[in-house]
């Protein structure tokens, strides 16, 4: 990973007894959040959806999941994740839903929402009380049936209330556009870096940055080019996860905290890395203001997203969200680098 963090700007002034240095403040491990009570893959069904539910994105996962290395577990909530974007989308019921933002495919909140694997649809908070789904509760595919819950959040970017804002780099990174290539740059999150033109200065915690470029709507990715004497002596690719399956540990590393937490949903892009849909993945665990940019990875060491921040439900439990990495890698052209 880089040596880069994202200081505040230089108007801002410490309070007394406050220290400039950023200092890591404690998250809850994965053991003490609600979603430790789920039964997580369990709640599957054991065998694979049929081949009929997985519809031409069949070809697509086997081709992929045998060159990624999932295990059977990951390999059964992928395929089942298919089926059921597959079967939702179907539906249209979407198009009945207030308030509608985003629909997801995973581990419900055992407490509030009940022990389940299904489709979360997020909705916009409201004074309104929703009266009426208008849409099922339960969607069935291959044989099985899962839970719809309508679930109403509000969304925070984990960053300080002042800008520039505080952030992290995910690692070193290198442009495979021809006019950026020779450019030593660092991976960050897009709202980091705020609404700056191309060719800004950025202020890092070792002097200066320049804003080299920027992911497409809806991508929260950007990078940052550094100054050449903090270009690491070697580096390694950072590999990453197109599929990427729920109740999978990962780790995160930001500036304000570092914890391990497991992946709880994903809005399934079926394999397409496309930036015309945007890839979230979700955490049991939320990080703090600061932490957004930050990398996430597997146990294996493979990149699976870039933090971004936090969703809160009405139940008043928070969960992280990140931007998928593969989609940041493929939309800005990018390769990706860690230090030896």
């Amino acid at each position: 990973m880089s040596e880069f963090e994202f200081l505040r700007e230089p108007s801002w002034q410490p309070r007394r007894g406050e220290d400039f240095e950023v200092q890591w403040r404690l998250v809850p491990t994965f053991e003490q959040t609600r979603m430790s009570a789920s039964r997580g893959l369990e709640l599957l069904p054991k065998e694979l959806p049929a081949s009929s539910a997985l519809g031409p994105f069949q070809g697509l996962l086997e081709k992929c999941l045998s060159l990624d290395s999932h295990t059977e577990d990951q390999i059964r909530v992928i395929y089942w994740t298919v089926a059921l974007e597959n079967a939702f989308e179907a539906t249209g019921w979407a198009k009945n839903i207030p308030w509608f933002r985003m629909a997801t495919y995973g581990f419900a909140d055992p407490e509030a929402e009940g022990d389940a694997f299904g489709v979360i649809a997020y909705l916009a908070p409201s004074l309104q009380e929703l009266k009426s789904r208008d849409i099922p509760d339960r969607l069935d595919v291959s044989g099985e049936s899962f839970p719809i819950i309508l679930r109403q959040a509000e969304w925070h970017l984990h960053v300080p209330n002042i800008h520039p804002v505080l952030g992290t780099s995910a690692c070193w990174a290198r442009s495979q556009r021809r006019l950026l290539s020779d450019k030593p740059a660092i991976l960050t999150a897009k709202h980091v870096v705020g609404e700056r033109p191309v060719g800004s200065s950025v202020p890092l915690n070792r002097g200066h940055g320049t804003l080299l470029d920027l992911a497409p709507e809806g991508i929260d990715a950007a990078l940052v080019e550094v100054p050449r004497s903090q270009w690491p002596a070697s580096t390694h690719p950072l590999t990453w996860q197109r599929f990427v399956a729920q109740w999978t540990d990962v780790d995160v590393y930001g500036t304000s905290s570092r914890f391990s937490t497991k992946i709880t949903e994903v809005s399934s892009g079926r394999g397409t890395l496309d930036p015309s849909i945007p890839l979230r993945i979700f955490l049991a665990t939320p990080g703090q203001s600061g932490d957004s940019g930050a990398l996430v990875l597997d146990s294996a060491g493979r990149g699976v997203g870039l933090y971004m921040g936090s969703v809160m439900t009405p139940a008043n439990v928070q969960e992280g969200f990140c931007q998928h990495l593969g989609q940041v890698a493929e939309s800005l052209s990018v390769d990706l680098l860690l230090d030896p």
